[in-house]
């Protein structure tokens, strides 16, 4: 992998220049990985970063959906700050979105800022006008002042936009509490049928499922955030199945029918291969269905299935805004608690 910008040298490192990572380098793309891992948990309980699989398969595999570039920088000659850029193609054209990482020890030394004006020069070259970044907050007990990385971010010019909440939910969740759950919802959504597949979107479901995960910026709180619906079609979805398959993730998805037949409404919990907790990852019931407890029997229906299967695992990990209420209220009768705080930071690119 390569980028059109030119090195960015920086007066205060001899040797801090922005380099593009080499993704087929197993040996680079361990170095970058140890860093992006140890700079995501520094000072985290909650951190949830990528596996050093899961992120080489990311940055080796084209996507129709997302241009993907990665670039570090060195000091001494070692790896001491990373960056990955997504660039969306199919929809949010005028946007860029920018994760930065510097090793602890690395920090307060302007790599950050240095990486930051690279991904601006990428940004203006491929006319996006705006970016954004998910940056992490304090834990929801913890002290009421900004992280490092939100400060970094306001530097930056970006502003909050959104924030979301990442809620755990300790597993096994008994299976007597599930059922009395499941009995509760089932009350309110007669005539509605459910089902489920692994991985592979049956052929029958495959526009709707692709309807719904469209729906998902529209459909879902975005605060302040300037946004559009992302654009999901059998290309995008095969191409992400493949993808997850490649990266040793299993995706879960159980839908909701109307008494037609048709989908509306769904939920996706992901089991990575090395990691002790499971994501949740979308959930949305079309607005017309809404008030007949769906949410509710699809997580139930979901979270039921995976931890059968998956008895391992410690956890489900989600992230929700704090103002989607009616989702944490779900989120909380199933037993979700609430441990961080996270941001959804975006601004203009500087000029």
């Amino acid at each position: 992998m390569s980028t059109t910008a030119a090195p960015v040298p920086h007066p205060s490192l001899p040797d801090g220049e922005v380099e593009p990572l080499d993704p087929f380098d197993d040996a680079q793309i361990a170095e970058f990985h140890a860093v992006y891992e140890a700079a995501d948990r520094y000072g985290r309980r909650f951190a949830c970063p990528f596996s050093l699989h899961e992120l080489a398969i990311t940055q080796r595999t084209t996507s129709v959906g997302e241009e993907r570039l990665a670039f570090l920088v060195r000091v001494d000659g070692a790896i001491a700050g990373v960056a990955g850029v997504e660039v969306p193609l199919l929809d949010n054209t005028d946007q860029l979105f920018v994760d930065i990482q510097v090793a602890p020890q690395h920090r307060r030394r302007g790599l950050g800022t240095l990486l930051a004006q690279h991904a601006a020069v990428l940004a203006r070259e491929r006319g996006r006008a705006v970016w954004n970044g998910w940056v992490a907050g304090r834990e929801v007990d913890g002290p009421e002042t900004p992280t490092p990385g939100e400060a970094f971010a306001a530097s930056l010019g970006l502003r909050l936009g959104l924030v979301d909440v990442q809620r755990r939910l300790p597993l096994p969740v008994p299976s007597a509490r599930l059922e009395e759950l499941r009995c509760t919802a089932a009350r309110q959504h007669e005539g509605y049928s459910f089902d489920t597949w692994v991985d592979h979107c049956p052929d029958e479901h495959l526009a709707a499922y692709c309807r719904l995960k469209s729906l998902m910026n529209s459909e879902a709180p975005v605060g302040e955030l300037e946004v559009e619906d992302e654009v999901w079609d059998e290309t995008r979805l095969r191409e992400s199945e493949r993808e997850l398959g490649a990266s040793g993730r299993i995706r879960y998805v159980c839908v909701a029918l109307a008494p037609n037949g048709s989908i509306v409404g769904h939920n996706e919990l992901v089991v990575p291969a090395e990691d002790p907790g499971i994501y949740q990852w979308d959930t949305l019931v079309l607005p017309a269905h809404r008030g007949h407890r769906l949410g509710l029997a699809l997580k139930v229906a979901n979270v039921a299935v995976v931890q059968d299967r998956h008895p391992d695992r410690t956890s489900v990990r989600t992230f929700n805004a704090v103002s989607n209420t009616a989702m944490i209220a779900v989120n909380e009768v199933l037993g979700f608690v609430p441990v961080e705080y996270q941001g959804e930071w975006q601004g203009p690119v500087p000029v």
